[in-house]
């Protein structure tokens, strides 16, 4: 089973801040792009993936969030929504999806939701 996150951002999360949280998440991890399905991967030097994050998604919907995540917790109105997600039980994996969740959010002010 994956290892979900979900960042929900106050601002627009851009290419550079994006990059950035990527040299947060592991300035030695090798980016691959999946261009049809907007998706962003991380890899470790042995070739392991790390780390699948999409495109930041807009949601207009004031409580959709908190609706769609089981949440309580206030949510910034509008909210940009950034998924990633890490493959289940690799650790190092885990920790790269959170430092890369958390480096977004610290561009963008905003919380988090996790599946763990």
């Amino acid at each position: 089973m994956t290892f979900d996150i979900v960042a929900l951002c106050r601002e627009q999360p851009d290419a550079a801040i994006a990059l950035a949280a990527m040299q947060v998440a592991g300035p030695q991890l090798r980016v691959d792009t999946i261009d049809h399905a907007h998706l962003v991967q991380l890899y470790h030097p042995d070739g392991r993936l790390l780390l699948t994050t999409e495109g930041p998604r807009l949601v207009h919907v004031a409580g959709e969030a908190q609706r769609l995540l089981g949440i309580t917790e206030d949510v910034p109105h509008p909210v940009w929504w950034v998924e990633s997600r890490a493959p289940g039980g690799d650790r190092e994996a885990e920790a790269v999806v959170r430092r890369f969740t958390h480096a977004v959010l610290a561009a963008t002010g905003g919380v988090s939701w996790s599946s763990r």
